[in-house]
């Protein structure tokens, strides 16, 4: 099921944490949605500019990125995300995705049917009308505006995309948590 939430993070932190992405971060086109060779995995239907900021791949192997700080942060804002949600998940990846104009992101999930994922949407500045950038979730073809800071919720194993906005030199950001409920 799909839900949509709008002012759980602070304008600040969310202009804050833009500001690191956009100045601070090393982009790779490492990102590959539905990755399909063995062993290294790196094809897949496309690919987007992409950080890994934490991936659990069982209970004892825990990959962080190579930004400290920026690891802890997103880390507590998935804790404030599960308060603000009432939901006790345990973390499984933290990722961000940068795009621009004719980067569209192509159908894909996140994770299993065990798992929920988040999606925070962020911008640089105020954005003009009709710019695109919408997160469309497959399941009914529902399509959510792009709002800078808001987050949508969603079973991890449901098909969406993600459109890049259709005017150039606009950076679209997101950052996609993925939790997995306790068994």
């Amino acid at each position: 099921m799909l839900k949509i939430y709008d002012n759980v993070f602070d304008k600040f932190w969310l202009s804050e944490i833009n500001h690191v992405f956009l100045n601070k971060e090393g982009w790779r086109a490492n990102n590959i949605a539905n990755r399909t060779t063995w062993p290294h995995r790196t094809l897949g239907t496309h690919r987007l500019l992409g950080i890994t900021h934490f991936r659990r791949s069982d209970e004892n192997f825990i990959q962080y990125g190579e930004n400290k700080s920026l690891n802890k942060t997103l880390i507590d804002s998935f804790a404030h995300i599960l308060n603000f949600c009432n939901l006790k998940l345990k973390l499984i990846e933290i990722s961000s995705n940068l795009q621009f104009k004719g980067m569209n992101g192509s159908a894909h999930t996140d994770g299993n049917s065990k798992q929920v994922a988040f999606i925070l949407m962020l911008c640089e500045q105020d954005l003009p009308k009709n710019i695109g950038g919408e997160f469309v979730y497959k399941p009914d073809n529902k399509k959510v505006s792009f709002k800078h800071g808001r987050i949508i919720q969603f079973p991890a194993d449901s098909l969406h995309a993600g459109m890049s906005f259709n005017k150039p030199n606009y950076p679209r950001i997101s950052i996609k948590y993925v939790g997995e409920f306790y068994d």
